[in-house]
């Protein structure tokens, strides 16, 4: 489970194109060099097309007088010239023109980007502090992180397949998300949205495979969702790993079989 989170009140989201009418301000000392918001979007878009992938969906938001950038992007690897869409990677990104933080980069499966300035990704994480010559380093910043995401392809696939081909029973999905529960994973309302989802799946393309793991991980993120835009989104991270993590180990009978 990937999106970008924003508070909606003060933050306003944008496209690619309305980061090219932003005005990038002067240098507020002699190491600082601003790196326009737009060329960052695009050098990071440059390097995912470059290494054969298509951008799916994209999502940007800017806050702090416009002095903050946060991205995301879902990305997928064409398969015989059509979309792979199962198999979405997270591509997050954001940065500061007034050094308030970093130029970063963070891909994965699971990645959080929230303006409250929740950044991770389950597979990496890059920066690079905004000072002289920073627009030479973000081009090789960018390339190192877009070259993560071919590990991230081969190990989503055996995962994923795993979890649509392993089957369960209601019970044992049920025992799954009580463990879940007390290895924190979720909160009590959490859990009750993820039983309600696993006994009336929300999603009727995540029943494809019958009630197997595929249907249990969906149920899980689907409570996962935050229910207003000024959540506290600060532990998502945490427990989404923490749910990734048991549907891998509900799976593993099948990997070892």
């Amino acid at each position: 489970m990937s999106t970008l989170l924003y508070n909606s009140a003060t933050d306003i989201k944008v496209s690619r194109s309305d980061l090219a009418n932003l005005q990038t301000p002067p240098p507020i000392g002699s190491r600082h060099a601003p790196y326009p918001f737009h060329s960052f979007v695009q050098d990071t878009v440059n390097a995912i097309q470059n290494s054969g992938y298509v951008i799916n969906d994209e999502d940007y938001a800017i806050t702090k007088s416009e002095n903050r950038l946060f991205g995301l992007l879902t990305v997928s690897r064409p398969v015989n010239g059509y979309p792979a869409r199962r198999h979405d990677t997270f591509v997050g990104l954001r940065g500061a023109h007034d050094q308030s933080i970093s130029r970063g980069l963070t891909i994965g499966s699971r990645v959080m980007v929230c303006s409250n300035l929740c950044f991770s990704g389950d597979l990496g994480n890059w920066r690079s502090k905004q000072t002289t010559n920073i627009a030479d380093r973000i081009p090789n910043m960018v390339s190192d992180a877009v070259a993560g995401l071919g590990h991230a392809d081969k190990q989503l696939t055996v995962d994923f397949d795993s979890f649509a081909q392993r089957q369960l029973t209601r019970d044992q999905g049920d025992d799954i998300l009580l463990d879940i529960f007390r290895s924190g994973g979720f909160s009590a309302s959490q859990l009750g949205r993820a039983i309600a989802d696993w006994d009336d799946c929300s999603v009727p393309e995540h029943t494809e495979h019958g009630r197997s793991v595929w249907w249990l991980f969906n149920s899980c993120t689907h409570a996962l969702k935050p229910t207003g835009a000024n959540s506290n989104h600060s532990d998502l991270q945490h427990r989404s790993t923490i749910i990734y993590n048991k549907m891998v180990q509900g799976s593993r009978p099948l990997l070892a079989a």
